[in-house]
């Protein structure tokens, strides 16, 4: 997967997420808009997640992909 691609669900996650948060803190705890702030911070939070989850599989998988083309053109 393209880093640049990541890296824009990593903006949309931290904006959202972070937006989420300081609504959160600014709403009243009993309000209907406190619980969708609530909402849209745990869905950023899922979000970035989600980015560095695939970003260390994808880096653990090219990793080994270059360890096993160093090793078939060493013994050829």
């Amino acid at each position: 997967m393209d880093p640049e691609v990541l890296r824009g669900f990593l903006r949309i996650g931290m904006f959202v997420g972070v937006c989420g948060l300081v609504m959160a803190l600014v709403q009243p705890r009993d309000s209907a808009e406190f619980v969708l702030s609530v909402c849209s911070a745990l869905i950023g939070g899922v979000l970035i997640l989600g980015v560095v989850i695939l970003t260390r599989w994808f880096a653990r998988r090219e990793r080994e992909q270059g360890i096993e083309e160093d090793e078939g053109s060493g013994r050829a």
